[in-house]
């Protein structure tokens, strides 16, 4: 039963370092800070209800809601997978500290993101 405020401080502090790799990955910067203010948004409703994840997916799932592209277990979902992305970012970036940016976030992105978008959010992400 993971935590609630453990993901969005984990968020957070993610948003901080793409914030010093700088506009490059803003797309993702901007979907972060979107699931982040969901989540937030919930937890601050009632912080001993939603105080894990799992609380937060079971209401969803027996709402009827948790696949909704608003709802907060899809929010759990995408932190999850750009945490995954920045990791591997991150590893590339201390292996090879000489290699090109561009090509260290496309080789980031298409083993951990792209095979969870579709074309048009592959296209944003190239761009």
């Amino acid at each position: 039963r993971s935590s609630t405020m453990d993901l969005l401080c984990v968020s957070k502090q993610l948003l901080h370092v793409l914030d010093e790799i700088g506009p490059t990955l803003l797309v993702l910067r901007q979907d972060i800070q979107q699931n982040v203010q969901r989540l937030q948004d919930l937890h601050a409703r009632d912080s001993s209800k939603y105080a894990t994840l799992t609380a937060i997916v079971i209401e969803e799932v027996e709402e009827g809601t948790s696949k909704k592209t608003n709802s907060c277990t899809r929010a759990i979902i995408w932190l999850a997978r750009s945490i995954n992305f920045s990791v591997h970012l991150l590893e590339r970036l201390m292996k090879n500290p000489d290699s090109s940016l561009k090509k260290m976030v496309e080789e980031a992105y298409n083993s951990t993101l792209k095979p969870f978008h579709g074309w048009i959010s592959s296209a944003a992400y190239r761009v």
